[in-house]
């Protein structure tokens, strides 16, 4: 939280503050400590205390005996993982039933970087071996959108009927993608705890919600996908006429137009082709359009139309999760200095 303090003078020339005394009581501060003041920005000091001898270790346990719903156990685990904890321990005093047992097991294998490193009849010890440091946001998200990029090519395959092994490679992409995602929310939460930003706390956290958006928008396009490819693989067995199959791949080759700019705009900061994303969507994957807006010949056979409109669906869902990530870019932009933007505080 920010404090308010005067500057003193001290002498003929050394400005002083003087330190919050809850924060001092905090972090255990005394006169004659030593002090590491960062600059961080012309009007943003940083100030470091010494680090401990001891590495800081957070530890999150849970009572599983007041836990009954393993649903609701599997979500408090990524919940611990999503905020950072290095260890997560599940106790029982009356021992963890074998399907708690089970859903941790499940969960952790989700979450990249955990391990199960101790499993009794009443406790189960959880640790991460990530170093925050090898993972930036910006790498996992590039990540994400490569595997994304694959993911839909091989859609585009599937529909052409040559490769009809190419649905377990987008199954194996879309768990990946999670764990991705996990990782990246992670690294997220993490990124926000370890700034200490005084007045300019606002900064991070905002950076945080753009990420977190855009993050969130790519995991479900990687759901997209795969249920794309489960209808798809369903139409192709009906054996499909070719024309049918080269409507629904150019469709699928414009939203891949549209997934390309969106990538590329959020990480070069366009503008012009954010903006050209969010004009796109609109238009031609708005909340008005409906399936004959795209598909307009009727069919006469039900479970065949359903998995068109299914197929179709997932694409347009595609397209509206292009269009988050480029207002979170064209929302970015207005924060970022440049020869079109200046940004600067003025008093009132």
């Amino acid at each position: 939280m920010p404090y308010a303090r005067r500057v003193q003078r001290v002498g003929s020339g050394t400005l002083t503050v003087s330190l919050p005394r809850k924060w001092v009581e905090k972090t255990g501060l005394k006169p004659g400590d030593v002090v590491s003041i960062v600059e961080v920005s012309d009007s943003v000091l940083k100030l470091e205390t010494r680090p401990s001898k001891t590495p800081e270790h957070t530890l999150f346990t849970l009572d599983v005996g007041k836990v009954r719903d393993k649903k609701l156990l599997s979500r408090l685990l990524i919940g611990a993982y999503l905020q950072g904890f290095e260890e997560i321990n599940i106790i029982g005093g009356e021992g963890i039933p074998e399907e708690m047992q089970e859903a941790i097991t499940a969960t952790v294998d989700m979450l990249p970087g955990v391990e199960i490193v101790e499993q009794s009849f009443r406790k189960v010890v959880i640790q991460t071996f990530l170093d925050p440091s090898k993972f930036p946001v910006s790498g996992i998200v590039k990540r994400m959108q490569v595997m994304l990029t694959v993911g839909m090519n091989n859609l585009a395959e599937i529909l052409r009927g040559e490769k009809k092994d190419l649905l377990a490679e987008i199954e194996r992409m879309e768990s990946k993608v999670d764990e991705l995602y996990f990782l990246c929310i992670r690294q997220i939460f993490f990124n926000v705890k370890r700034e200490v930003w005084g007045e300019e706390a606002a900064d991070p956290y905002i950076q945080a919600i753009g990420d977190r958006l855009v993050v969130r928008a790519l995991e479900e396009i990687a759901d997209s996908i795969k249920l794309a490819s489960d209808e798809a693989a369903k139409l192709v067995k009906a054996n499909i006429s070719r024309a049918t199959v080269n409507k629904l791949l150019k469709h699928l080759e414009a939203v891949q137009v549209i997934f390309g700019k969106t990538m590329k705009a959020f990480f070069s900061l366009d503008i012009m082709l954010a903006n050209e994303v969010v004009d796109t969507t609109t238009q031609e994957y708005g909340e008005e359009m409906a399936f004959n807006d795209v598909f307009p010949q009727g069919l006469s056979d039900v479970a065949l139309t359903m998995a068109i409109r299914n197929y179709i669906y997932n694409l347009v869902n595609i397209a509206r999760n292009c269009k988050m990530i480029a207002e979170v870019t064209l929302n970015r932009f207005v924060r970022t200095p440049s020869r079109l933007v200046t940004v600067e505080k003025v008093q009132s």
